[in-house]
């Protein structure tokens, strides 16, 4: 089984592909942080007032268009988050932050870097199974002397690692480069958030930026799970990645377009964001952190099941 693994991951970094997927996410890293810096701005002086004529407008946007902003993307609620943060920042004296490397780290994992982060390990895991019968290399592996769920153990275990890799690169590089321009301080930072239970608190942003990277860790294996069945289902690489890429762009939209439906709280991608259970609450009423989990682990059972019966199945003969 170790010899497997060994194998496996042996194929995946030889392949130039691997190392231009990690290469691209230090580079847009470096890129993001760059322009951050060349846009950085000193906080105002006067920055509660700042603050008090954003909420303002924040106020008028969201009477003019909460319920047009509802329907895309629960804009009105964001807009009322927004508005509690930055009054509970103004009572509590809690300044805008500089940027830091910190601060830097998080903002690159929430938002594009972080998309990114899911769509190259859903590449990787697309290919894994399906490439074999692309390249006609299936037949060969499975001449080994080693059971078909052995194989695809390995396999399975050898994307789980990329994904390890890449997002550990993800936040050493963001780190370093965050470090780099803005300054290594800021570890105990206030962050300030909305809780699930609908009170404004704070937490330090080293302890913040650990939570986000630990509850996308469990989405990150939800991807390459998703992306891994895939793979295992279609014969065509370029098929398997590119179904693999949609369900997770398309995922999000079916949830809310759903939303109106009773059964949409059981929809898979409804229920990976466990940070909604300790971060402004879950997005459908009625949803709990033991209800998601349990939701979350029928689903990784099916999906490696599915997976597993039809490898095994499978007549490589027709290839």
């Amino acid at each position: 089984m170790l010899s497997l693994f060994a194998n496996e991951n042996m194929k995946l970094y030889r392949r130039p592909r691997t190392w231009i997927l990690i290469a691209l996410m230090a580079a847009i890293v470096l890129l993001t942080g760059v322009l951050m810096k060349g846009h950085e701005q000193p906080t105002p002086a006067n920055w509660k007032q700042a603050l008090i004529v954003q909420n303002q407008q924040l106020r008028q946007e969201a009477a003019g268009g909460g319920r047009h902003l509802a329907i895309f993307g629960h804009g009105a609620a964001q807009l009322e988050v927004q508005i509690q943060t930055n009054d509970y920042a103004i009572s509590h004296n809690v300044p805008p932050q500089q940027p830091t490397g910190w601060s830097f780290s998080n903002q690159v994992e929430q938002e594009a870097v972080g998309v990114l982060l899911t769509v190259f390990v859903a590449i990787i895991a697309g290919d894994i199974v399906a490439g074999e019968f692309t390249g006609g290399t299936i037949k060969l592996l499975l001449t080994r002397a080693q059971t078909r769920s052995r194989i695809l153990l390995s396999k399975y275990l050898a994307v789980l690692l990329f994904s390890i890799v890449l997002m550990a690169v993800t936040l050493g590089v963001s780190l370093l480069v965050g470090g780099g321009l803005f300054g290594f301080t800021g570890a105990s930072a206030p962050y300030i958030y909305m809780s699930a239970t609908g009170h404004v608190a704070q937490m330090n942003m080293i302890a913040y930026l650990f939570a986000n990277y630990g509850f996308n860790s469990i989405s990150l294996l939800m991807t390459v799970t998703i992306a891994f069945m895939i793979s295992t289902i279609f014969r065509s690489s370029s098929i398997a990645i590119a179904l693999s890429i949609v369900s997770l762009f398309i995922g999000n939209t079916i949830v809310r377009v759903l939303s109106t439906y009773s059964w949409d709280k059981y929809i898979l991608f409804a229920n990976t964001n466990l940070a909604q259970y300790f971060f402004n609450g879950p997005a459908i009423s009625g949803m709990t952190l033991t209800f998601s989990v349990v939701v979350l682990a029928v689903y990784f059972i099916v999906m490696n099941g599915l997976s597993w019966y039809i490898f095994r199945k499978r007549d490589v003969a027709l290839t």
